[in-house]
């Protein structure tokens, strides 16, 4: 997600601020007729059922952080981060956005532009990158994951308006779920599910989660969206079925009308090392929240529980702790220019520590934190607070030892 889309949404829940939780409707009405995706209820690639969702529990939490505005130096610097970098911290590429690394650490997957784009992998010792989609037709990439295996899992529309002049996130929000088998010389299976927005796949099995929703930030209709809009979180696994990638035992985990708030969720991360638990973002709920939904038992917990602006991300490497994209600055209404935090979410702890201080420099800030599977590496985007939303300068590592 990015900061103007969620100025959006909170813009239009300030509309329909006088209905309470119960006047939500959840009704999937409303799709327009060429918005390029399957917009009904997911089903298996192998034509299995999906599974029910269990019963989902919201966790005791203490009473909400209010946390005063004020990030003085945000915007004080001219220039650019990178004729500053602090110790640790290394270019990696100088173009790039959205990194995620490959299971055994040796590459990163990233997209070369926002809101779609094609997908480039980069190696992560001798900075040698090459553009592992140039060889198909297609209609740009919004998400790219590394599978368990090595395969890349996409998100990116297959019908539908292109991106234009007029509208520019087209296709954005309509994509649909395919997989690029490693090594990267062939064409994307396609596994015949929505997706929306982020996309988290498993480090230790083939088990993926998405989002299903027919919210687009971009659309004039937004306000009706955002009560009766469908905001899902749904898990699946990718197996081999007769040659062909497909997602089997697809169940939907979350629901806005379990959760009892008008929020919309965006998936991020299986946290290790049991990866039994979800790491989420709930949007325009106090401003944005950090949550994790426990698979087994459906228990919903709020890690960050702020008054500030805060985004999930990724996860360390012992599950101790999720990298967060936050905004101590946050008005209410759209957030800023933001940067990298760590949130502790072992037992009882819950605290805060700045990684990155990108934002002292306009327009720039740090985004999108991915740690490496050993856990010693933080990949991260040089972002830009512009006229395209999720666009990135680049990506850098962070020697988290350092």
């Amino acid at each position: 997600m990015n900061n103007r889309y969620v100025g959006a949404l909170v813009a239009a829940l300030l509309v329909v601020g006088g209905l309470g939780a119960g006047a939500v409707l959840f009704g999937g009405g409303g799709d327009s007729a060429d918005d390029g995706a399957d917009r009904a209820t997911p089903t298996t690639s192998a034509s299995a059922a999906p599974l029910a969702a269990p019963t989902v529990s919201l966790a005791p939490s203490p009473p909400m952080e209010e946390i005063p505005p004020g990030d003085p130096e945000r915007g004080t610097r001219t220039g650019s981060p990178l004729d500053d970098l602090p110790a640790g911290v290394t270019a990696l590429t100088d173009f790039g956005q959205r990194p995620d690394w490959s299971p055994d650490g040796s590459d990163i997957a990233f997209l070369d532009a926002s809101p779609l784009g094609d997908v480039w992998v980069v190696d992560t010792e001798t900075g040698d990158s090459s553009n592992v989609t140039a060889g198909f037709e297609h209609r740009g990439f919004s998400r790219a994951a590394y599978l368990a295996n090595g395969d890349l899992l996409l998100c990116g529309p297959t019908s539908g308006p292109r991106p234009s002049d007029d509208r520019p996130e087209a296709g954005r929000f309509t994509g649909v779920m395919s997989v690029l088998p490693a090594p990267f010389d062939g064409e994307p299976e396609p596994l015949g599910v929505p997706c929306w927005e982020g996309i988290a796949a498993a480090r230790s099995s083939m088990r993926i989660a998405w989002n299903r929703s027919d919210i687009d930030y971009t659309a004039s209709d937004l306000a009706d969206r955002v009560v009766n809009g469908i905001t899902e979180v749904w898990t699946g696994e990718v197996r081999d079925v007769d040659g062909r990638a497909a997602i089997v035992d697809a169940r939907k985990v979350l629901d806005r009308d379990a959760f009892g708030s008008l929020a919309v969720f965006e998936v991020q991360a299986f946290r290790p090392p049991a990866e039994d638990e979800l790491i989420l973002t709930a949007y325009a709920y106090q401003g944005g929240e950090v949550l994790g939904l426990d698979l087994g038992t459906g228990t919903v917990r709020n890690y960050s529980n702020s008054s500030a602006y805060e985004e999930a991300e990724g996860v360390a490497g012992d599950g101790q702790a999720v990298y967060v994209e936050r905004d101590i600055d946050y008005s209410g209404i759209e957030p800023g220019a933001l940067d990298i935090w760590r949130l502790g979410i072992s037992d009882g702890d819950g605290s805060w520590e700045r990684v990155t201080f990108f934002n002292r420099y306009a327009p720039y800030y740090a985004s999108n934190p991915t740690v490496s599977p050993d856990g010693r590496t933080l990949a991260f985007q040089l972002s830009i607070d512009g006229d395209t939303e999720g666009q990135g300068d680049g990506i850098l590592l962070l020697d988290l030892s350092s």
